[in-house]
Parts: C-alpha cells; sequence; structure tokens
C-alpha cells in the first residue's frame, strides 16, 4: 500500500485514505462519498452505467484541494456476485497506484478508496484523488497544442511522440501493465522542454516479473486504436522506433510489430463497428 495510508473501518465499511485527510470535516463526507456529488459545486465529467466521476473543490484546514470523485456501481447481479471473490473498483485503482508509485509512474495522488460489503458483496466502491493541475488527456493535447502550422510544431510534435514512447517502454520493462492504455487514460502536462505523462484508471494496472509479448502489442494496439487516428504514418513509426529501441533495426522485429499492431487495430475496428450498430 502507499506510503502514509491509513485503513479506517466502521461496521461494513473499509476506507484507506491519506493520513493528511484524516481529519474531521472531511472524514465525515468520506464515509458517504455520494454527498460530493449532492454537492451543488459538483460538476459530474462522467456518468455511464459502470462508473460515475465528479469534480468538486473542498477547503480542508484553509487549504483548497479540487478532488475527483470515481463511483463504482453494481450494475447487475453477476457482476456483485464476482465481487465476493476479488477486490472491488476503488481498492484495485488504489492498488495500481501504489504499483505506479513504487516503478516511479505518475498518477493523480490518491486520497482514499472506499469499500462496503454485506454478506461480501460490494455494494458501495468510491476512489478519490487530487486534480492533475494542467493537465490534458492526450488526445486533446495532440490537437490543441501541437496541431497547428507553426515550424517548431514539428519538433514539439517529435518530442512529444518520443516521450511518451519512452514512457511506455518504462512500463513494460518494468513488468507494469495497464489495461486500458487509450488516450483519454493518459494525463498530459506541459512543462518548458518536456511533457509529463500521468496514468488514469488504474483499476486494472497489474505489475508482471515478466511481461509478455501479448500484453505489450496490446497496449501499443489500444494507443494506436485511439491518439493512434490523429497521427500521420511517419509519426506512429517515430513511436515504434523510440519503443523499440535498437531491436526497431531489425527487419524481421520491426516488421512482425508493424503487422500485429495493424492486425489487432483492425479486429478492433470491426468490433468496434458491430457493437455500435447494434440496437439500443
Amino acid at each position: 500500500m502507499l506510503p502514509d495510508f491509513v485503513l479506517l473501518r466502521h461496521r461494513a465499511t473499509s476506507v484507506w485514505i491519506d493520513a493528511k485527510f484524516n481529519k474531521p470535516g472531511i472524514i465525515e463526507l468520506i464515509w458517504d462519498p455520494d454527498r460530493f456529488f449532492s454537492d451543488k459545486r459538483c460538476v459530474v465529467v462522467k456518468d455511464q452505467k459502470k462508473i460515475k466521476v465528479g469534480r468538486v473543490a473542498v477547503e480542508i484546514s484553509g487549504e483548497l484541494y479540487r478532488i475527483f470523485i470515481k463511483r463504482y456501481n453494481a450494475f447487475s447481479w453477476r457482476a456483485r456476485l464476482l465481487s465476493i471473490f476479488t477486490r472491488s473498483g476503488a481498492f484495485r485503482s488504489l492498488q495500481g497506484a501504489a504499483i505506479l508509485h513504487s516503478a516511479g509512474f505518475a498518477t493523480a495522488k490518491p486520497i482514499a478508496a472506499l469499500e462496503s460489503r454485506r454478506w461480501g458483496v460490494v455494494t458501495k466502491s468510491f476512489y478519490l484523488s487530487e486534480e492533475i493541475a494542467g493537465g490534458k488527456t492526450a488526445d486533446a493535447y495532440w490537437r490543441e497544442d501541437l496541431t497547428n502550422a507553426q515550424p517548431h510544431r514539428f519538433r514539439h510534435r517529435r518530442r512529444f511522440i518520443s516521450g511518451l514512447a519512452l514512457t511506455f517502454q518504462a512500463l513494460h520493462r518494468q513488468g507494469v501493465y495497464h489495461n486500458d492504455l487509450k488516450d483519454a487514460n493518459i494525463m498530459v502536462v506541459a512543462e518548458k522542454n518536456a511533457e509529463l505523462f500521468y496514468l488514469l484508471d488504474l483499476e486494472g494496472t497489474r505489475q508482471y516479473a515478466d511481461l509478455n509479448l501479448r500484453r505489450k502489442i496490446k497496449n501499443i494496439v489500444q494507443l494506436n486504436h485511439t491518439l493512434g487516428r490523429l497521427l500521420r504514418h511517419t509519426e506512429k513509426m517515430h513511436f515504434l522506433k523510440v519503443y523499440l529501441d535498437s531491436s526497431f533495426a531489425s527487419k524481421p522485429i520491426k516488421r512482425r510489430w508493424v503487422s500485429a499492431v495493424l492486425e489487432q487495430s483492425r479486429r478492433r475496428d470491426l468490433k468496434s463497428r458491430r457493437v455500435a450498430r447494434k440496437p439500443v
């Protein structure tokens, strides 16, 4: 678990919380995070069948914090039954944040993870984190900051792609696997001569002693299926060149990777189109 986090329990509810937030005023809210959504200042940024995400500013000990609240909905009996044998989405997200922290990768600072169970079934699951100041999703950053015609933007785009490729490379070399590395789950914060990359939606994050090729390719395909729609062919190849490092010089290896990414991306596109055509 992350350093400085403490475990609190009250009846059927357990909360892992950063000790600095374990104070009167905030802890009462965290025992029932739905109260954040009831706050008139709360902005709901996502409301789907499986999850609901809100953003709200909260004053704690005279300091203003911008907090994201993610609620995992128990939307089916199957999901509820499976929850008996697994950790809640909130606790898995906190575990994912701990994996990234230990491996030296950035994510939004976690505040707390809460779960309630009844007869072993998860009835409530919330994950709270601080806002990433100045952050944009990778696709928004590319469109808004990197696509105009100014001459220096070519170098800036290459720098961005190189930084993103090195992030993927470092993740995979340390055996860290994020099961949904699409552009919307990568936040970018611009600095003077570099970009910092933060990973979001951490409940599927795992660390393996030896990350297999299938998972590595899957992550590249996830990015190609999303951000790749905005990139030129040469920019995609630059990403792969940086990611593969010296292996890129081997034509058989390069050909194998390109073929695998293109084939699996094609399958994802077909699957997405089939889902889109299904009647609601």
